[in-house]
């Protein structure tokens, strides 16, 4: 990996991810600026596409 990526640990698995919506998942990179909010965007992202359909 290069030294320039930094992984992040998910608040939503891989499993839960799968489970709730039945298919695998895939990746989505955002891109920025060093200190843009592209990791505290993504995290938001996630939360709010895992929430269940009302």
């Amino acid at each position: 990996m290069a030294e320039n990526v930094v992984w992040h640990q998910a608040t939503v698995t891989r499993e839960r991810r799968e489970q709730l919506n039945g298919h695998k998942s895939c990746v989505l990179w955002f891109t920025g600026l060093s200190g843009a909010g592209k990791s505290t965007l993504a995290h938001a992202v996630e939360e709010l596409l895992h929430q269940p359909v009302p």
